[in-house]
């Protein structure tokens, strides 16, 4: 394991600050990867902590220290990268917090407030990890039961940071066991591991946005974003698929002339092609969007949105949640 005391700039002797109940690696929160004093550093790393204190005071362990910390966007794919567009980097915001143990994940909103989403993994279970890139640094983690989790739109320091601390903890966790994870999501409430696609903790109970009910929503204009607290695709949603609609009634009454031999304000009769054409641009519109919400709103929902409900102990029964609490 990962020494309290552990030496990482040549030179700068370990540093630990304690705040609360969190133990705060100063000389690496505080420094660039050269070991150099650094204010730009210290004072968004500072703010970061100081944003997340709860959720951190929560989740870390006893005599667990913070090593680093780094804003970040979680894993995306380029489809809904590209059809998000700038909501990308409000969607995915994440931070990340190295510690001598583990690396945790807590979702978080556009002030970095934390969002309730939490993920976590153990040093043993990444078999490497580097960052790469120039113009975008990515985060590669690859663990040892052949999975990967890319993280992306880093800062150069803070990829430089994270270059330099990564290698030294993973070399400390070799050979040590591990279960064959990748990154686990935890409840927000209790803490208790979950397991992929749950409709809420067998640990307290606490429900989550289920796929079920975001299905049945996207047939209603902006209901899923709604649903799933993403307010500005909502409006979107609500354009695109009440136009899709609209084509699709103005389609209806072209048939419904076409049937009672209706006329156009220029006096000739309706005409069916007309009608074939507005039905096909409604299809098209509908279908197109209809894809794109579920898409959306599916990354959402398995990075586990919690709910004001708590389920019912026989509804808590039928889900099964995986190795007890961490912390």
């Amino acid at each position: 394991m990962f020494q309290n005391d552990a030496v990482v700039h040549e030179n700068v002797l370990p540093e630990l600050l304690k705040d609360g109940t969190l133990e705060l690696r100063q000389d690496l929160l505080g420094r660039d990867y050269k070991g150099k004093s650094s204010k730009g550093i210290a004072k968004k790393t500072s703010a970061l902590i100081k944003k997340l204190q709860a959720a951190l005071s929560k989740f870390l362990e006893p005599a667990e220290q913070v090593l680093y910390v780094a804003r970040v966007q979680r894993r995306a794919s380029g489809v809904i990268q590209y059809t998000m567009g700038w909501y990308i980097y409000y969607a995915s915001a994440t931070v990340i917090v190295l510690t001598n143990r583990r690396l945790l994940h807590l979702r978080v909103k556009s002030n970095n407030q934390w969002d309730r989403g939490v993920r976590t993994c153990s040093w043993s279970e990444i078999e490497s990890a580097e960052v790469k890139g120039w113009l975008t640094r990515v985060l590669k983690l690859r663990f040892k039961n052949g999975k990967e989790y890319h993280y992306w739109r880093i800062s150069r320091a803070d990829a430089l940071n994270i270059a330099k601390i990564l290698p030294l903890v993973l070399k400390t966790h070799e050979g040590m066991p591990h279960k064959g994870n990748s990154l686990v999501s935890l409840c927000p409430e209790c803490k208790h591991e979950l397991v992929p696609g749950t409709a809420c903790c067998s640990g307290c109970g606490l429900s989550f946005k289920s796929k079920k009910t975001m299905y049945w929503l996207s047939l209603v204009p902006s209901a899923a974003y709604i649903y799933t607290r993403n307010w500005f695709l909502a409006f979107l949603d609500l354009i695109g698929q009440s136009y899709a609609y609209l084509l699709l009634a103005i389609a209806v009454y072209t048939f419904l002339g076409v049937a009672l031999g209706w006329k156009n304000p220029n006096g000739k009769p309706i005409s069916m092609n007309d009608g074939i054409a507005v039905l096909a641009g409604g299809v098209l519109v509908f279908v197109l969007d209809l894809i794109i919400t579920i898409h959306h709103n599916n990354y959402f929902i398995e990075d586990f949105i919690p709910t004001d409900r708590k389920a019912s102990p026989t509804e808590s029964l039928k889900t099964f949640a995986a190795g007890g609490t961490i912390g």
